[in-house]
């Protein structure tokens, strides 16, 4: 059996924006790699415009959910509660989605997407976050691996995994920061096949070692499509 799911990222999108998906959805589930817009309202708008041709979206934050919020966990539970009330539609903060065998686990990551000039508290806090979100998809992965219900796992975050994913372009903020594929360790039984990720600024679809590491950014490009990703289980 193959699943289909359509990766987007990087609307990043202003107040009063035109974003129109009929007609372009290709299977029943989204990914949404972060970084929708930085306006809550834009947010939860967009959020039901694609409820509307998707059986189940799958989403998680990135770094322009968190531009003008000087709290990131005020911010996180705002945009929670608000995903709450919009139908189909599942943040991946904290759990793991399990579709026909596939596991679906999500988290910014913090690698190489921090917001420049920070003040030394704002750093502190999203040195913190990023700690945390590696904790948690070890974690995750690792409780995955004995899992009978599960055979495969797609990883989503709006960080870019590791340095070679950047082919060239590695930003200089990623110089002391341990990287979001370290998580791969804890995948002793080599259930990671898809890795969709945001925040690069241009298209991707490369297997590494067994992995599908894959990136569909929008970035204002015009036409735009959503990237079907096909896993088989």
């Amino acid at each position: 059996m193959i699943i289909g799911f359509d990766l987007i990222s990087d609307l990043n999108l202003e107040p009063g924006d035109s974003f129109n998906w009929e007609g372009k959805a290709t299977s029943l589930y989204c990914l949404i790699a972060g970084n929708i817009s930085h306006d809550l309202r834009t947010i939860g708008l967009t959020l039901l415009h694609l409820s509307k041709y998707y059986q189940g979206i799958f989403y998680t934050l990135g770094s322009t959910e968190f531009k003008n919020s000087a709290d990131i966990t005020a911010r996180t539970s705002e945009i929670t509660v608000m995903c709450k009330r919009i139908p189909n539609v599942a943040l991946l903060q904290q759990q793991v989605v399990i579709i026909d065998g596939v596991a679906i686990v999500g988290c910014n990551g913090w690698y190489g997407n921090t917001p420049p000039n920070l003040t030394e508290s704002a750093e502190d806090k999203i040195a913190g976050s990023r700690v945390g979100d590696i904790a948690y998809l070890t974690r995750a992965v690792e409780r995955l691996q004995k899992h009978l219900d599960v055979t495969k796992i797609l990883v989503l975050t709006n960080s870019v995994p590791s340095p070679e994913l950047y082919f060239g372009e590695v930003p200089s903020t990623i110089t002391d920061q341990v990287e979001l594929s370290i998580t791969l360790n804890s995948d002793s039984e080599s259930k990671i096949s898809h890795w969709a990720y945001g925040t690069y600024n241009k298209q991707v679809d490369a297997e590494i070692d067994g992995i599908n590491y894959i990136a569909n950014p929008y970035f204002n490009r015009n036409p735009y499509w959503a990237k079907r990703i096909n896993v088989s289980v």
